[in-house]
């Protein structure tokens, strides 16, 4: 009985990830190519990038809603209402979904991500159209200039996505890593106020390696 009901399981969570994956990835390139369908003719490159920000940001709030209910996402939106026009969201990072948690507050971002990401489908695609910025952690160079980058973005009027450990972190006995110190470079020197996020539990929606 117990080796049938854990069959069960696993099968039930194999459609149910195969589901999510398919109307994830096929929803994000049918959102792209409507998107790029709106940019013909749009030759301005911050109009073209928010453009594209908007349309990630109803992409992922239709995956939310479909996978976490719309009451719950509704409602978590509530506490989002009284955010600034501007901010730097800054979130611990446990999870691959924690991207497409953080859209919970409704606002179109910029993303600081790590340069691998953009080699990712989908995903990548939407970093190259929305403007998000790639780091290199590894070379000085690489995160200097992403700053720089970032800090453009903030002149402009942009909000950002950083995740101030600089990496997921995958070890369960630990809540927090280390932050780094760009996130609030930036709010010092752009006066932009942080807002902080937390994400409990997204390990668990998520686990590394399944």
């Amino acid at each position: 009985m117990l080796n049938t009901y854990g069959a069960f399981h696993l099968m039930l969570n194999a459609i149910t990830t195969i589901f999510f994956w398919s109307f994830f990835l096929l929803s994000g390139i049918v959102f792209q190519l409507l998107l790029l369908l709106r940019l013909l003719g749009v030759k301005d490159q911050t109009q073209r990038q928010r453009m594209a920000q908007q349309y990630r940001l109803i992409w992922s709030a239709l995956t939310l809603k479909l996978f976490f209910g719309v009451d719950t996402v509704d409602k978590l939106r509530e506490y989002a209402e009284r955010l600034p026009n501007q901010f730097i969201l800054v979130s611990n990072h446990r999870s691959n979904l924690d991207p497409l948690f953080v859209f919970v507050i409704g606002r179109p971002l910029v993303f600081l991500s790590k340069k691998a990401v953009l080699k990712s489908p989908v995903i990548g695609w939407w970093m190259r159209l929305c403007g998000d910025v790639a780091v290199n952690r590894s070379e000085k160079s690489s995160r200097q200039e992403s700053l720089a980058a970032m800090k453009d973005k903030l002149e402009r009027g942009d909000s950002l996505l950083i995740f101030p450990e600089g990496t997921r972190q995958t070890d369960t006995s630990v809540a927090l890593g280390e932050f780094k110190d760009g996130a609030f470079n930036l709010s010092s020197q752009c006066g932009v106020p942080l807002v902080a996020l937390v994400l409990d539990h997204t390990d668990q929606v998520w686990q590394k390696g399944s």
